[in-house]
């Protein structure tokens, strides 16, 4: 109960983060004078882990369990769901497992939502050495006992280069080993590779372009190998953490024909107001093929697809969902957040745009807080002066996306997000100063300049 954010998701993972931020070298080593390093390594990795376990339970429970037992008009069924026709309805036929083939209950609905969420995904070559492998993913990882002593993290996307830092902060040998040429590659390059520096700088071992074509345990350790411009390569470590993407619950879901993406995430179709290619089937949260799958579009996903499937009852019109502005976070350190499009995919979609970017060894509080690596961007259309895309690559990028993310959803325009007061000594006075940018040489300005 609760799906992947808090079971496997979200809240597992940014317990360990934040652990392994506190235990960090890189953030104990404190860059003040006449202060002495206070770093300290897990000692307990069990108890920790055991904590997180604690977390995710009492959350379960607080948030879900509890909330649903105090919904008169809602029944929980534990069992596993299967769309079918009975006597000619649709229905749900519920089985205690999956190689069941008597249901011991059959649900008639008008309506039905999906809402069956993701899995790993296996790259499909890769597929027999893995069944003979003791692999970790997000479902695992966060709640072994004991810490792996070196990890070869399979994947260059948000979850593995997460997981990458976490493990590296936690004392574990980390490598990432990725097929594209950059990590986080669905991004601009100044982005990706300035995160790659840092994680590199923190001693994880980056590897970017590996096709892989073998992974095989060998005793107490797991071999990877792959080839890099013509030439092998071979990494080594005690566990494989497989974060190569994601797929949808579709199998075993409906008797029913049912329209699949054909895509490596094979989520259902749906129409923008979530209903699938069977009247009356909506689905919501990961496993729809076009969902940003974040834990927020999920919930906004469900919200709407109950209104839509109950409108004939409520005698409304149908609401579509609206992912035009969406804004995200990877929760490294420094973290990567972003909202709207790039200047690359701007000009793609015919705007007239352009970009200006403020490094923030230049931001008056960066520099208080001896913290200045990264940079903030805006992408705005010439034409009008409307701020289309904001990213950040910073400390505290997470906190600071959702001023941006306001701009763009209200067109909000650059010379009235630089002419707008942001307190001194703030983070976000980088987008002041980058909306400044776009018609003035910040170096040459003097603090709180406008």
């Amino acid at each position: 109960m609760g799906g992947c954010c808090v079971n496997v998701g979200c809240v597992p993972s940014k317990f360990l983060i934040q652990a392994a931020h506190v235990t960090s070298p890189h953030n104990n080593c404190p860059p003040f004078q006449g202060i002495r390093n206070v770093f300290e390594r897990v000692t307990d990795f069990e108890a920790l882990t055991a904590q997180n376990r604690a977390l995710v339970r009492d959350l379960r429970q607080e948030k879900y369990a509890k909330v649903i037992a105090n919904l008169d008009n809602v029944e929980y069924i534990e069992g596993f769901g299967k769309l079918v026709r009975s006597a000619g309805q649709l229905a749900v036929e519920v089985r205690r497992g999956l190689e069941d083939q008597t249901p011991f209950q059959i649900l008639p609905a008008d309506r039905v939502i999906i809402a069956s969420g993701v899995r790993t995904r296996l790259p499909s070559h890769l597929v027999d050495d893995l069944t003979r492998i003791d692999y970790l993913t997000n479902e695992t990882a966060y709640f072994e006992a004991k810490r792996p002593d070196s990890l070869i993290v399979l994947g260059g996307g948000y979850i593995a280069l997460e997981a990458a830092q976490m493990f590296s902060r936690l004392g574990s040998k980390v490598t990432v080993v990725q097929r594209s040429e950059n990590v986080l590659s669905s991004l601009e390059h100044d982005i990706s590779n300035g995160l790659k520096e840092c994680l590199t700088g923190e001693g994880i071992n980056v590897q970017v372009g590996i096709d892989i074509t073998s992974v095989i345990s060998d005793g107490d350790r797991v071999i990877v190998r792959g080839i890099s411009r013509g030439k092998e390569q071979t990494f080594m470590a005690s566990r494989l953490f497989l974060a190569a993407g994601r797929c949808a619950n579709t199998a075993h879901i409906s008797d029913l024909p049912i329209k699949l993406a054909s895509t490596a995430h094979g989520g259902f179709v749906v129409s923008n107001t979530l209903e699938t290619s069977i009247p009356g089937v909506y689905a919501a949260g990961d496993c729809v093929a076009d969902s940003p799958q974040f834990v927020y579009t999920a919930a906004a996903e469900g919200k709407l697809a109950a209104l839509n499937a109950l409108r004939t009852i409520n005698n409304r019109e149908p609401e579509k969902i609206d992912y035009s502005v969406v804004p995200w976070v990877v929760f490294t350190s420094p973290a990567v957040a972003g909202v709207g499009v790039s200047l690359i995919d701007a000009r793609a979609k015919g705007i007239d745009a352009e970009a200006s970017s403020f490094p923030l060894n230049l931001l008056p509080r960066a520099l208080v807080q001896q913290s200045t690596q990264g940079f903030v961007t805006l992408v705005r259309d010439k034409s009008d002066d409307r701020i289309v895309g904001a990213f950040v690559l910073a400390e505290e990028g997470g906190e600071l996306v959702m001023e941006a993310a306001l701009s763009v959803r209200y067109h909000v325009k650059a010379k009235d997000l630089a002419g707008m007061f942001h307190p001194y000594l703030t983070w976000n006075e980088a987008w002041k100063l980058a909306a400044l940018g776009f018609d003035k040489d910040v170096k040459t300005l003097s603090c709180c300049a406008t």
